[in-house]
């Protein structure tokens, strides 16, 4: 091959040329087709075209080859070169004069990627030829950033994998780049969030992840047919708080309603169906918060107790979690370093022990009170942090890095300290009891019940599939002790 075999321009006739193929499919009519059409009709082509001298087919000039015809204009300047047999046609860097869309962008990157397949760094000096098509390669991509060309490329791959039998998914994804419904940066995580949800799902077969006496379906607890009536001895949840924080869910995930009232009655559609599977002598905590808007409270945890005595259930008790690192509370207020944890039941008769506190060592009170080491009763206060019961602190440090050693990213920080959980099982959970957690994120509370053992069993609801895989990577620690 000699591309530097030119014979100088010549001028012939439109119809003595042939049209490109490669690169038809390479690019479509760009937006400013009509002020090229116009430049060519008043001052004719100024760059020539550039034609295979062998087939005479276009290798660069697509474009004005199509407006010369539409105009009848006679001749056209075309320089004529020799590509041989071994080089596919390859479009020049006069294309670099289009506004080009995502996708042409995209499929001009793949183009040359299948001409020039070389990894970095790879020599070409011994082929003089390769060498130039390369730097033509380089001017034609230099309009496009090396962050662009990156994120295409991804979005491109990522695709390729999620959606090998769906080519329009892909297109999908650009149009809504070039139409502004989208901006690249959000189309490069919606498709990253896809591929990552799929990677968990290969982690856990079926999304649900089932092992021992722990059983995670993937799905949201607003219908829980997997459960019997009045099946379950103890919940134990945290729901997703009111405009707090974006987990990795849709946009019109729960919290994120626009009001409080919406907001509610969402959350009601869940503890509807906590109170049908919970055992009548059974108990349900529950951890919610509040947050300020346009200058006050929005009263959640107190609208949520009322919706709760609405569907039937009796407030019994209500504690005050203490933390030392609270999340700052702007304005002309204290900074809130308590929670709210609700314990409700269905009827008086509910399932009760206190005589594990007879056991335990409190010398800081943090979670107990009593006169004498015979009578000690739990406190209504519960400052956990340090691990007052010799557990764990509420972190998610060390299952970011296992999640991260699988590619998949963990945002979930919104966990509750272990002793939540623990406290609530050894005053209220008998061996053998099920329990659940309907909002059961990455299974602290699963934790807690493979930590107190003597056949109790797990059943939580999840619908993200990323912190169903940080489910699995924290309770198989706990197996794995048995098993030592």
């Amino acid at each position: 091959m000699n591309i530097n075999n030119f014979s100088g321009v010549e001028f012939v006739t439109p119809q003595s040329i042939f049209w490109n193929i490669e690169l038809d499919n390479l690019y479509r009519l760009p937006k400013n087709y009509e002020m090229i059409r116009e430049n060519i009709s008043t001052m004719g082509i100024i760059t020539p075209l550039i034609v295979d001298s062998k087939s005479n087919t276009i290798v660069s000039g697509n474009l004005r080859h199509k407006i010369a015809l539409e105009l009848g204009l006679p001749l056209i300047p075309v320089f004529f070169i020799d590509l041989g047999d071994d080089m596919k046609m390859v479009s020049l860097s006069s294309n670099v004069q289009r506004e080009k869309s995502s996708m042409e962008k995209y499929k001009e990157m793949m183009f040359y990627k299948s001409i020039f397949p070389s990894s970095k760094g790879q020599r070409n000096d011994l082929y003089p030829a390769l060498k130039e098509l390369k730097e033509e390669r380089d001017i034609a991509l230099s309009g496009i950033s090396k962050d662009t060309q990156n994120k295409l490329n991804t979005i491109g791959l990522m695709c390729m994998d999620l959606f090998p039998d769906e080519p329009t998914k892909l297109e999908g994804f650009f149009n809504d780049i070039d139409s502004g419904k989208s901006s690249l940066n959000k189309v490069y995580n919606k498709v990253k969030r896809l591929k990552i949800k799929s990677n968990c799902k290969s982690e856990v077969p079926g999304g649900d992840y089932k092992e021992g006496g722990v059983t995670i379906y993937n799905k949201s607890s607003e219908t829980m047919e997997e459960l019997a009536d009045e099946s379950v001895n103890v919940s134990i949840s945290s729901p997703v708080y009111w405009r707090m924080k974006l987990y990795q869910l849709p946009s019109n995930q729960l919290g994120q309603e626009s009001s409080v009232e919406e907001y509610i009655n969402n959350l009601k559609k869940h503890y509807l169906e906590v109170f049908r599977v919970l055992k009548n002598d059974g108990s349900l905590f529950v951890n919610i918060n509040d947050c300020c808007r346009n200058g006050e409270y929005q009263l959640v945890p107190q609208r949520f107790v009322l919706m709760m005595k609405s569907i039937g259930f009796m407030l019994n008790d209500e504690f005050q979690w203490l933390k030392q690192n609270p999340r700052p509370t702007g304005g002309k207020r204290s900074v809130r370093r308590h929670e709210p944890i609700y314990h409700f039941v269905k009827s008086k008769n509910f399932y009760y022990n206190e005589e594990w506190l007879k056991g335990c060592i409190d010398e800081t009170n943090s979670f107990s009170i009593g006169t004498t080491q015979e009578s000690p009763k739990l406190t209504s206060s519960l400052d956990f942090y340090g691990g007052v019961l010799l557990t764990n602190v509420a972190c998610t440090k060390k299952i970011k890095i296992k999640c991260a050693e699988i590619s998949v990213n963990l945002d979930h920080q919104a966990t509750f300290s272990i002793d939540v959980p623990m406290i609530c099982l050894l005053m209220t959970s008998k061996p053998n009891d099920i329990i659940l957690d309907n909002f059961s994120g990455t299974s602290v509370t699963g934790s807690a019940v493979l930590k107190l053992g003597e056949g109790r069993s797990y059943v939580g609801y999840e619908p993200s599939p990323e912190y169903i895989v940080a489910s699995k990577l924290r309770l198989s620690e706990y197996y794995l002790e048995q098993v030592a």
